[in-house]
């Protein structure tokens, strides 16, 4: 107890010596009449993927219970750093039914193509109440 004077006033001149932390980039600004989706991709496992991964998000249209879903946007880029990934998707508006289900998915591959990580649970949006955003939880895909 000798020593707790001491401690708080250490505790304050290391946080302020910290560096804060790069704050994210600003996502781009959605066209007028675009329907946008956030997604934000994480895993758990606490490793680094090398250069060559790509991780694909997809808006889908998955209304139709016997049909394959209809893929309404996409989009792929390159992993860099550490999760969580953030991804901005924008499309028409127009192609948004309200009476639809829509729902989003991701996965990382490497660069051989084959599936790291993946999508394993649905994740609803844009429509029924939904969001228009997601946090993804990737689960390994071996």
């Amino acid at each position: 107890m000798r020593h707790a004077p001491f401690v708080l006033p250490a505790t304050l001149v290391l946080a302020a010596c910290a560096t804060p932390a790069p704050s994210p980039e600003p996502a781009p600004a959605p066209l007028a009449g675009a329907a946008v989706v956030t997604v934000t991709a994480f895993y758990r496992e606490r490793i680094l993927l090398p250069s060559g991964h790509v991780l694909t998000v997809r808006v889908e249209d998955v209304s139709l219970a016997d049909a394959p879903a209809r893929v309404m946007v996409q989009a792929r880029e390159p992993i860099v750093g550490a999760p969580p990934y953030r991804v901005v998707l924008a499309f028409s508006g127009a192609e948004v039914d309200p009476a639809h289900t829509y729902a989003v998915g991701a996965e990382i591959r490497d660069p051989s193509g084959a599936p790291v990580f993946v999508t394993d649970t649905r994740h609803a949006v844009l429509t029924q109440g939904a969001p228009a955003s997601a946090d993804i939880l990737l689960k390994a895909a071996r």
